[in-house]
């Protein structure tokens, strides 16, 4: 308790920069933390549904149905591209066995239904356009966190300076180099320093932690749009006499 009051003590006797640094280290702190609490209960859910989308989707031949498991699950960013080309291009897609006989039984002609490779690059690009929203959707705010973790320190260390040249100048004022005298401008500099650190340590720990689940999450949404060429793909080939 007596620690918490001394640091407590050599914040409030601080001078007014140290003071103004410090609260403005104190903002910052509470912005990354509400952004790591916000963004740690965000990747978590779109996490989870993701994973629960991909499995739903390699063992689902029923594109439809798929695509009405997607619109459950409004976290998952793999699920929203899905959704996004579903819409776009459902009659691409094959259809379920049973339609398929009823669609090949009305087809008495004989020609074979094969997907313009045209149309599958064209797929191929929404896909793409479609995961470059969602991962910037999913790393939203985390630029936040990248400047509070590389601006910071650089606010502790100018508290710090000013504390250490108000040191020297309480030296030359007062003749004396007793530690009475030099106290309060250390005390400063280290506090500010200190604070700096205490905020930029956690930002810079959850920046690359949530940047590295965002790379994750790129390679399972390249996955997927694979994935949905190979069943366009494996369409076309089908399809051919």
């Amino acid at each position: 308790m007596s620690s918490e009051i001394s640091i407590l003590n050599l914040i409030l006797d601080s001078g007014a920069v140290a003071k103004t640094v410090i609260v403005v280290l104190l903002m910052f702190s509470i912005v990354t933390w509400a952004i790591m609490a916000e963004r740690w209960r965000y990747f978590r859910r779109a996490q989870a549904q993701s994973e629960e989308f991909l499995a739903f989707f390699r063992s689902e031949r029923n594109y439809r149905q798929v695509y009405t498991a997607a619109s459950k699950l409004p976290f998952s960013p793999a699920a929203a591209v899905y959704r996004e080309v579903y819409e776009k291009y459902a009659p691409a897609f094959p259809l379920p066995a049973a339609a398929a006989d009823q669609a090949g039984q009305a087809d008495q002609a004989g020609r074979p239904k094969e997907v313009d490779q045209d149309l599958v690059e064209s797929v191929y690009r929404d896909l793409r356009l479609a995961a470059h929203r969602e991962l910037a959707r999913f790393e939203q705010r985390l630029p936040l966190l990248a400047t509070a973790g590389s601006v910071c320190p650089f606010l502790g260390l100018f508290g710090t300076v000013w504390g250490v040249m108000t040191a020297f100048l309480d030296i030359s004022t007062q003749g004396s180099t007793n530690i009475v005298v030099v106290a309060p401008g250390i005390a400063e500099a280290l506090i500010t320093t200190i604070a700096g650190l205490a905020v930029a340590i956690p930002a810079m720990v959850a920046y690359n932690y949530f940047v590295q689940r965002s790379r994750v999450l790129g390679l399972e949404l390249e996955d997927l749009a694979t994935a949905v060429l190979n069943v366009l793909q494996l369409r076309t080939i089908a399809g051919r006499p």
